[in-house]
């Protein structure tokens, strides 16, 4: 079996959508072998930094936390499914989705990692349209991950609270589906075999959100 890292590394580099309250990651030494005996560090980011997953008290005040997300539907076969043709701003149609073997679990790979960052990693990635999503939804889909920011319109970001603000992430989140966000290393995904994947979030109580290790076994 080969394994392929999916998550992006943490560092004190990494991008962040750019909203005001959105934490800057900061990794600090605290102690040192040659203080204390010991190297240990503080880390301060948001719980949505770098690969992470999304719980529905992201979105909804009543919805659950990560630490009560499903694990069985994190863990096990999963569909991978090649959009690298789509460019940039272009949106997935429910021609698109129809046209696929609805599954579980599915990784939808773009490419838009490549851009990671870049200025344009924020900026007109390939969306889903709210009909491929709900027919997603229809048809089983538990686990949703991707290599783009969002599954919603970038534009989205732009309108955070108003009307039409991330229609996508409401609705996957509504019907818990687990959401992968920000992954990495898509290019290497050999799409004619056979995958597995294990992604696992902190077991943070209460918190709409972890930076999760997502990991691809590929046969």
């Amino acid at each position: 079996m080969k394994l392929i890292d999916l998550s992006l590394t943490i560092d004190n580099c990494c991008m962040t959508c750019g909203t005001p309250w959105h934490q800057e990651v900061a990794v600090e030494r605290m102690g040192t072998v040659a203080d204390v005996g010991r190297n240990t560090s503080r880390l301060l980011l948001g719980s949505h930094t770098a690969t992470h997953m999304d719980a529905p008290l992201h979105f909804f005040e009543e919805g659950y936390g990560i630490d009560e997300v499903a694990l069985s539907d994190c863990v096990g076969a999963v569909s991978c499914i090649d959009f690298t043709a789509k460019k940039a701003g272009e949106t997935v149609t429910l021609e698109d989705v129809r046209k696929l073997g609805v599954t579980r679990r599915m990784l939808f790979a773009f490419g838009w990692h490549r851009n990671w960052k870049t200025p344009r990693y924020y900026k007109q990635f390939p969306y889903f349209s709210t009909e491929a999503v709900r027919f997603l939804l229809d048809g089983g889909m538990r686990f949703m991950a991707l290599d783009t920011p969002s599954p919603d319109d970038g534009s989205a970001i732009q309108k955070v609270g108003g009307e039409g603000d991330s229609p996508n992430h409401k609705l996957l989140l509504s019907h818990g589906v687990v959401l992968v966000e920000y992954l990495t290393r898509t290019d290497e995904i050999d799409f004619g075999k056979n995958h597995k994947i294990i992604a696992l979030p902190l077991k943070l109580k209460g918190v709409d959100g972890s930076p999760a290790r997502v990991v691809l076994e590929e046969e």
